[in-house]
């Protein structure tokens, strides 16, 4: 009626968010029911082939919601930057990711299904949040990723989670042990475990769990090294509240005379003098010397007096102290005396040409792959350098090769690099990149590389770099890898160490021409040879251990069960590996008509025990399940797998258990 009436209780949030606000438009009493949910409950009902009951709080409708809510929030997140990770936002996106996964398994979703949502939750409102359509390789990339690892700590965790629960009394409770090892040895979060347990029908122990986990602390504690609360007493803690910090003025110079020793350390102890043959780590009022930060390896080189000589091997930043880790070569050294301190200029050259070249490897890297890319972590050695990025699958060749080509078009075309001074506002707004938890002050250091209009790469850095990218020389990849979860390493190399690298990788081609016995041009042709008559050989061998004239796979053919509307073949081998298990399926496969599946097992030659469960179309149809066979007997050889209906595979530690597993197998398909 237009009336304000207060509130009952004051100053707290109605909720009126958007959510609320459409379903009161459209006239419906929860907010799953009204267009803004209703069209990803109707895609899970689509995938899953379960229905949607909006007065069911539990069950199927309970997983249709929560896959719903939480296959949206995944989406916005990552969208906005967040990466999925252990602790505080990015653990919550993981979270929520898994337990969408999770709810998907209990519909009886097995294969992959959730960028089936990010699609659609992109179709409904990429057009009010274009942010969505920006990033949509990146979302589909990481949630595939994430997906799919975290369906195999599904698979090996549950089926100790099954075989753990199966052994409980009606109503027990699952002990808070078992939660922890589902936690610390399977990666198993203890909220599924606790959703698993609770639908079989189980409490857990959650005091329980939390004892293992603080008895895991307590271990964790008693092994570190070093006392932290000494780390905030020692010696460079109390010498910094007498001692100035250094002034580092290497930029331009390589070399300043009548520095002033301010401190010597040695053993973690100061002293006022260092004689002969002493290692120690030496303060200067001002230095060339870089030390060690944002990935720059420290400077190394002399220091010098008049009958004093020192080799600096390292430098170290000490919370604005600068430590020069040095031998003292020659006379005594004592703190207030005036010495020269030149750094070793030809090493300073290649930390700068490798520090600039990861610049424009983080610039390229983001042209390829796209903008989510931001630095993860970087090491600038004189040999090599090593970058870490966010992105989450591998690079393929193509990607790697367009990755080195834009940062050799950059060092071919000879760009300058430039330096600026500036407020931290200003170099945001000329577009810098900054590194994501980095402190900066409101002064900063901006290296741009190429026209000051148009940079190729801009970045705030304290480093020291080439004054022009033909320095470099050369920029050749040598590895990419992941090092986490959506994280990925590149090492590289430049200049000498490419051209060191380059020269190796030569001598290689040379000495496998020469083992060849054939020109360097015609390696590839002459291995792609070897590799064929190889895999006709072993082929051949396969042949004769699995063919049909083999007495163990012929006896278990000709001793096939009928099971309902298919014939089962077990059978035990001997000598065979997981590989090989398969050629065994395709002979069942090929000499049994009709329906058929097989359950079979081999001591490998390592002796591990190798499973192997799988099934023709129309034995599946019939019942035949091969990931649920191995999962239930796995555990009867110390080991766990899953796979498909149509194919499973396991592994294990105890052979001896092959008999009880096969036995088992029987057992469970009612042969």
């Amino acid at each position: 009626d237009g009336s304000m009436p207060e509130l009952p209780h004051r100053n707290l949030d109605t909720g009126m968010g958007l959510e609320r606000m459409a379903a009161i438009m459209q006239h419906k009493t929860a907010n799953y029911d009204g267009d803004l949910m209703q069209h990803l409950i109707k895609l899970g009902e689509e995938i899953s082939g379960k229905t949607y009951d909006a007065d069911d709080y539990s069950g199927a409708s309970r997983s249709l919601r929560i896959i719903a809510d939480h296959s949206r929030a995944v989406d916005f997140m990552i969208s906005d930057g967040i990466l999925p990770g252990n602790e505080g936002r990015e653990y919550v996106l993981r979270r929520l990711l898994r337990r969408a996964v999770f709810h998907g398994r209990l519909l009886g979703i097995e294969g992959a299904f959730l960028t089936k949502f990010i699609e659609e939750v992109n179709a409904q409102m990429g057009e009010a949040y274009p942010e969505l359509l920006k990033n949509v390789a990146l979302v589909k990339g990481i949630v595939a990723s994430e997906e799919e690892r975290f369906s195999t700590t599904l698979d090996n965790g549950r089926v100790y989670l099954d075989e753990a629960l199966a052994a409980l009394a009606e109503g027990a409770v699952l002990p808070g042990d078992v939660s922890f090892k589902l936690h610390d040895t399977f990666g198993f979060p203890i909220d599924l475990t606790v959703e698993i347990a609770g639908t079989a029908g189980h409490d857990v122990d959650m005091d329980g769990f939390t004892a293992c986990m603080e008895d895991q602390k307590a271990r964790a504690r008693a092994n570190a090294k070093g006392d932290a609360w000494g780390s905030f007493n020692d010696v460079w803690v109390e010498l910094s509240d007498k001692v100035a910090a250094t002034e580092f003025d290497g930029y331009d110079n390589d070399v300043i005379e009548g520095a002033k020793v301010v401190a010597i350390v040695r053993n973690g102890e100061s002293v006022e003098s260092a004689a002969a043959g002493e290692d120690v780590e030496v303060v200067l009022d001002r230095t060339p010397f870089y030390a060690e930060m944002g990935g720059q390896q420290g400077d190394a080189g002399k220091l010098s007096a008049e009958g004093v000589a020192l080799t600096v091997s390292d430098t170290k930043n000490h919370n604005g102290l600068y430590a020069h880790v040095a031998h003292v070569a020659e006379g005594t050294l004592t703190v207030g005396a005036a010495v020269t301190a030149m750094l070793d200029a030809e090493r300073r050259g290649f930390l700068r040409r490798n520090h600039t070249a990861t610049h424009l490897l983080d610039a390229a890297l983001k042209q390829v792959l796209g903008e989510h890319v931001s630095q993860a972590g970087s090491l600038v050695t004189p040999e090599h350098l090593r970058f870490d990025f966010t992105h989450f699958e591998a690079l393929s060749s193509e990607q790697l090769k367009a990755v080195e080509d834009l940062v050799n078009q950059q060092i071919f075309a000879s760009k300058p690099v430039v330096t600026r001074v500036m407020g931290i506002d200003e170099a945001k707004a000329a577009g810098a990149v900054a590194l994501f938890g980095e402190k900066y002050g409101d002064v900063v250091r901006v290296v741009s590389v190429g026209a000051e209009d148009q940079p190729f790469s801009r970045e705030l850095c304290g480093g020291t770099h080439a004054a022009n990218t033909a320095e470099i020389g050369l920029f050749k990849i040598i590895s990419e890898s992941s090092t986490g979860s959506n994280v990925r390493r590149i090492e590289a190399v430049t200049s000498k160490g490419a051209l060191d690298y380059m020269a190796d990788r030569l001598a290689l081609v040379d000495a496998a021409a020469a083992a060849l016995k054939c020109r360097v041009d015609e390696v590839p042709a002459r291995v792609e040879n070897l590799q064929a008559e190889l895999r006709e050989t072993s082929n051949k061998l396969k042949k004769a251990l699995t063919g049909g004239s083999s007495d163990a796979i012929s006896s278990a053919i000709d001793s096939a069960v009928e099971v309902g509307d298919y014939k089962l073949v077990v059978a035990e081998l001997q000598g065979l590996e997981a590989a090989d298990l398969r050629n065994v399926w395709d002979t069942v496969h090929q000499k049994v008509a009709g329906p058929v599946a097989c359950v079979v097992a081999s001591v490998t030659e390592k002796g591990t025990p190798a499973l192997l469960a799988a099934g023709s179309d129309d034995a599946v149809k019939a019942g035949f399940h091969a990931g649920n066979v191995i999962k239930q007997i796995a555990g009867l050889v110390d080991g766990r797998g899953g796979g498909r209906p149509n194919m499973a595979q396991a592994g294990g530690k105890n052979a001896a258990g092959i008999a009880d597993a096969l036995a088992a197998a029987k057992t469970a398909l009612g042969a």
